[in-house]
């Protein structure tokens, strides 16, 4: 179990409590927080994240987009990651999360924003 993070920080209810993830949300979030993390940026883990700078500014691929992001998550257990649509204006990919026999779809932009 995760705590769920949004915006950048640790969610909390209208009560005041955290709020726990599992399964494929919990899988969906760590994907997430894999892609967005500049790899080598995390002071605690040198090797969480993604290094898209080998992307370079040009057209990017879906392909090569998905076999970064699915190194970056390599370390996540049981997880399927598919990159199911590319933005390359606004740099956004949407991702389809497997875990436990479920599927979820989310966002994530590359550059380190999570949506």
């Amino acid at each position: 179990m995760d705590v769920r993070i949004e915006n950048g920080d640790i969610y909390l209810t209208p009560a005041g409590n955290t709020e726990y993830l599992s399964c494929v949300r919990e899988a969906a979030q760590r994907v997430l927080i894999a892609a967005a993390v500049t790899k080598g940026s995390f002071r605690y883990d040198r090797s969480l994240g993604a290094d898209y700078a080998s992307l370079g500014e040009g057209d990017i691929s879906r392909e090569r987009l998905e076999m970064l992001i699915r190194e970056a998550a390599a370390g996540i257990a049981d997880t399927d990651i598919a990159v199911t649509g590319w933005d390359a204006e606004h740099r956004v990919a949407s991702l389809s999360v497997t875990h436990g026999g479920e599927t979820i779809t989310t966002e994530v932009d590359l550059y380190a924003n999570i949506r």
